[in-house]
């Protein structure tokens, strides 16, 4: 219990310090933006202390990490000394919305907000508690085999810089095949202060898809109602509010984990509220938060680059609805240089991934629709209900109701007050998205402007509805709360409408936390126990823990394990560091022989080139396990070799027993090992 205690305290050190340490120097009082951008900045700092460890003799740890941090503080500080800038001012309100509060409620407001905000952190953070079981706890979804290796190797070699990663050979350590490298990193410093990369990976994980989506929600939340020129009561009420709709939110999450452990899409959509809500904030010559702003981006688009369409095309609506006013117009115009410099510094930053993103850009964009054309009843129900859909419920049974109706007050809010135009803009564009993309996922227009930056992915895309949703339920429940207190103020005319306010949101607020978010975290956490304390599917088990521990004792340097990475092999390399010949579950195109072993190791007896390229590779051991889950082989398979649309097990791996030269020496369960002999392949 308290060994998982400490974990997550060294954890929350890790995403939080170095962010917090750069805002408070450069002069950042300002709590929306502390919860804003805090996560971003921290992994931005990771990200650059990866390019650093490119440099010949350098290599990524805590300690350059601390180097980097201070290196970027005293330019940073001494930036906010010489050109402090100026504060934001909020709009002029228009009318009495909101009422005026007065100071001593002012501070009530703000610690109601703030117990809110903490209390939401905590109800998002219990899902993964209670579903991961222990933060040692193996994954078993597709995608974090690649999360989890990758992330023990940067912790073995310190390698960081994005041109390094992913290395397809893990002795050589190339050729490269780019892959977002933000979360490994992040993953791989966590896990040097706690206990190895699957805690680091699963804390972050958790850090960053639960308390930080939520800060990062209720930033937003804030930042819409500061630019309605609402004062520091609402604007903290509004964001405690949202924070406490996010917390039990299944998208984006805990669907993208459960759906395919898709974490670097997880992690980067989590942190783009909190980096909208800072840029939306960020006042004419700031130009020590401009370059936070842009370290900021820089670390969510080393996460994952299609953070880039998530963030830029909200912002493109944001500046839209403000372009529609005046003010809004001459905001825009002050703010254009900060926002540049932002932009500017990001693309610097964050430049090695930007490269190697661009080069992937085709293929992201090639792959075919995960999904099928829907009716527009359908589409639009599902999504207007945040149906759970998916693999947990595909005959989308469920949704999260409570939460569709607290959006719907806000979209009527919004029409009838005629204020909050951007919160109801964010979501009814996603909101549109998804919608379109659901009924024509091939060719329709969010699938070429859109689907193209997320794999044809419609659970990526809808998954963008929950981040606005927040803010628009927040804004309806305050307008909701608003309306009944008038008309209770209108009866007894003597009461005032703050206070009494206060007094119809408190049960509001207490029915949603009893009626929709716990119910919601508990879903929430069993979504998450059937991939990680109780798997439906089991790739790696206490098998694969034995044949790893086993081989840890007995492979030799430089010597090379036959596997297929879509069982629990690749473990074998995360806890031991035993090269494995595999670690992509297709193979690779640039590495031909990764799908030709899988497709014929088998053959070797009779095919010289087979055995050719065994010694040549050293292997001295093969891993088998017979019981690997099912995945799809669509496009992922080189020259399409695998035949068929699904993957279980690899054909050159069936049947190896009386082989010549390769003998069972260990074997648990599913998983065997063998012994290759490689003195009688050569004599062949």
């Amino acid at each position: 219990m308290w060994s998982q205690v400490l974990s997550l305290l060294a954890g929350l050190l890790v995403l939080t310090l170095p962010g917090l340490v750069l805002q408070l120097l450069a002069g950042v009082r300002d709590l929306l933006w502390l919860a804003a951008l805090t996560v971003p900045v921290s992994i931005g700092l990771f990200t650059v202390s990866g390019v650093l460890s490119g440099i010949p003799g350098l290599a990524l740890s805590p300690l350059l990490t601390v180097g980097c941090l201070v290196l970027l503080a005293v330019p940073l500080a001494l930036l906010a000394r010489k050109l402090p800038g100026a504060r934001t001012r909020a709009r002029r309100r228009g009318g009495d919305f909101p009422p005026a509060v007065s100071p001593r409620l002012v501070t009530l407001a703000r610690l109601g907000g703030a117990v809110l905000c903490l209390g939401a952190a905590l109800l998002a953070l219990r899902p993964w508690w209670s579903g991961l079981g222990d933060w040692s706890t193996y994954p078993q979804e597709h995608d974090t085999i690649t999360h989890t290796w990758l992330t023990a190797y940067i912790a073995r070699t310190g390698t960081g810089a994005p041109w390094e990663l992913l290395p397809l050979d893990l002795l050589t350590g190339g050729p490269v095949s780019f892959y977002p490298s933000g979360l490994p990193l992040t993953a791989a410093l966590t896990g040097e202060l706690t206990a190895g990369p699957i805690v680091g990976f699963n804390l972050v994980t958790a850090l960053a898809v639960g308390p930080a989506f939520v800060l990062g929600c209720a930033a937003l939340a804030a930042a819409i109602l500061r630019g309605l020129g609402s004062g520091p009561a609402w604007t903290s009420l509004a964001g405690g509010i949202a924070a406490l709709v996010a917390a039990g939110l299944y998208r984006p999450g805990v669907q993208l984990l459960h759906d395919g452990g898709i974490a670097p899409n997880a992690v980067a959509m989590s942190l783009a509220p909190g980096i909208i809500a800072a840029a939306l904030t960020l006042g004419g010559r700031q130009w020590s938060r401009a370059v936070l702003l842009g370290l900021g981006v820089a670390g969510a688009f080393a996460v994952h680059p299609s953070v880039a369409a998530t963030v830029g095309l909200s912002l493109l609506v944001c500046w839209a609805v403000a372009a529609l006013t005046r003010p809004g117009r001459r905001e825009l115009r002050d703010r254009w240089p900060v926002l540049l410099t932002a932009g500017t510094v990001a693309g610097v930053a964050a430049l090695g991934s930007l490269l190697g993103a661009l080069g992937e850009a085709t293929r992201t964009g090639g792959w075919p629709p995960d999904t099928r054309p829907a009716p527009l009843g359908e589409a639009v129900g599902t999504n207007l209900m945040f149906s759970y859909g998916g693999y947990l419920d595909p005959d989308q049974t469920y949704a999260q109701l409570s939460a569709a109706l607290l959006v719907l007050a806000g979209v009527a809010a919004v029409l009838l007050t005629r204020r909050g135009w951007t919160a109801l803009a964010l979501w009814g564009f996603w909101l549109l998205a998804g919608i379109e993309f659901r009924t024509s996922p091939a060719d329709g227009i969010a699938a070429t402007i859109v689907g193209s930056f997320f794999y044809k992915s419609y659970v990526r895309i809808q998954s963008h509805i929950a981040l606005f949703a927040p803010a628009l339920a927040a804004f309806g429940l305050l307008v909701t709360a608003l309306a009944l207190a008038r008309l209770v103020v209108r009866a007894r005319r003597s009461l005032p409408l703050v206070p009494v306010t206060a007094v119809v949101l408190v049960p509001l607020l207490a029915g949603y936390v009893f009626l929709a978010s716990i119910p919601y975290a508990q879903r929430n956490a069993e979504a998450i126990a059937s991939r990680y304390a109780d798997p439906e599917f089991v790739r790696v088990d206490a098998d694969d823990r034995a044949a790893v521990d086993w081989l840890g004792t007995r492979s030799r340097p430089g010597e090379r394990m036959m596997n297929s990475a879509n069982d629990g092999s690749t473990y074998a390399y995360v806890d031991e560091g035993l090269p494995v010949v595999n670690v992509v579950t297709l193979g690779d195109a640039q590495l031909p022989y990764t799908y030709h072993l899988l497709a014929d190791f088998r053959e070797y007896p009779d095919d010289p080139a087979i055995r050719a390229e065994i010694l040549r590779l050293n292997i001295g051991y093969v891993y088998v396990d017979s019981e690997a889950p099912l995945i799809g082989a669509g496009p992922g398979a080189p020259e399409n070799w695998v035949g068929e649309p699904t993957f279980r097990l690899a054909p050159g791996l069936r049947n190896l027993d009386g082989l010549p030269g390769l003998r069972v020496a260990f074997r648990s369960g599913s998983v065997t090992v063998y012994r290759l002999d490689r003195k009688v392949l050569a004599g062949m």
